[in-house]
């Protein structure tokens, strides 16, 4: 197991809009306020957030029924089982910008909510970076055993719930992978985290995976 924690999270102005859920085209034309906000929080946000990912990477033993072995315990279900087939090794992964964002989001929200909306579209946008970048990582070090990387899976689809998926990531990484916690519920905290697995060997998938995402049907952001 592995703690990655020298990280270069680059954000402009309209990643953080983004990150609340914002058309960046459409806020500069009609929200300004919002745009002067988001550049604000770029200058003191930074500063509150802490990147760190914990990967392990465990050999696959065998696939039975919708169930996929690996050397210290398992992922299950049709989704993992098709997508992952073929995995020699799979990289489970957990990625946090840490606590003191949202901790400053929860202060400001009473007194100066543009601001606090700003910061917590911060650590959105920043936790989606960070989980790019270790997937990016994890790819390149698979390119060079001359392999490759599948698409990452996370849990949320139809076909892999959060209570489900979330349960299987931690108990495979144990205790608290990179300071995050796991609610009974299957939500983590800190709140922005981000877990994956990703699927390692000769010829993975690249799945389309808002194909597969419970949102599929209303997500305003789903790829074209």
């Amino acid at each position: 197991m592995t703690l990655w924690t020298e990280w270069t999270l680059e954000l402009g102005a309209d990643d953080l809009l983004r990150g609340q859920g914002a058309d960046p085209a459409v806020v500069r034309q009609r929200r300004p306020r919002l745009v002067a906000a988001a550049q604000a929080a770029l200058a003191e946000g930074p500063a509150l957030l802490r990147p760190a990912a914990e990967v392990c990477e465990l050999p696959v033993t065998g696939l039975r029924h919708e169930r996929l072995e690996l050397s210290t315990g398992a992922l299950t279900g049709p989704l993992v089982a098709r997508h992952l087939a073929g995995a020699q090794r799979v990289a489970v992964a957990v990625c946090s910008v840490g606590a003191a964002v949202e901790e400053e989001v929860a202060r400001l929200f009473e007194s100066d909510p543009l601001r606090a909306l700003a910061l917590d579209g911060l650590g959105n946008a920043a936790v989606e970076l960070l989980a790019q970048q270790v997937c990016g990582r994890i790819g390149e070090q698979a390119r060079a055993q001359g392999l490759t990387a599948s698409t990452p899976l996370s849990p949320g689809a139809e076909e892999w719930p959060v209570e489900v998926g979330q349960a299987q990531i931690f108990a495979l990484l144990g205790g608290k992978p990179a300071g995050i916690r796991l609610t009974e519920g299957g939500m983590m905290l800190p709140k922005k985290s981000v877990s994956f697995v990703v699927g390692i060997g000769a010829d993975m998938s690249q799945a389309d995976l808002c194909e597969v995402c419970s949102l599929k049907d209303r997500c305003k952001y789903r790829h074209a």
